[in-house]
């Protein structure tokens, strides 16, 4: 018996655009929903307005997240202000990692001693 066919109308655009907006990951939105992770791929590629929600709620919840984390750093957070700048300013701000000395292994010389040696030929 197959399974009934899955459509992603106007209430279940905006469930999956809140789930998105909250960071939800594919695999969990499409648990959400009921459905296969694949399903929601092939869903976005038939039904733009699908994917466009997606996108949406990923970018809604991105900016609103931005926002407060900028908010809080302009009101002298200390822990915003530091993890802002350490993450839009890696160059001057960033943790500088110290790459570590590898030693060079030492090298095996291994001499033949049954074969003649050609210096004394």
């Amino acid at each position: 018996m197959a399974r009934p066919s899955w459509t992603p109308d106007a209430k279940i655009c905006k469930r999956a655009k809140n789930m998105a907006a909250r960071g939800l990951t594919v695999a969990q939105i499409a648990d959400c929903l009921g459905v296969c992770e694949a399903t929601i791929y092939s869903k976005q590629k038939e039904f733009p307005e699908f994917l466009e929600a997606i996108k949406r709620g990923r970018s809604s919840g991105m900016d609103e997240v931005t926002s407060a984390l900028y908010e809080k750093a302009i009101n002298g957070d200390n822990t915003a202000i530091i993890f802002y700048l350490k993450h839009r300013d890696r160059e001057n701000w960033g943790e500088q990692v110290i790459e570590p000395v590898q030693e060079i292994p030492p090298i095996q010389i291994i001499l033949d001693r049954d074969e003649p040696n050609k210096a004394t030929d």
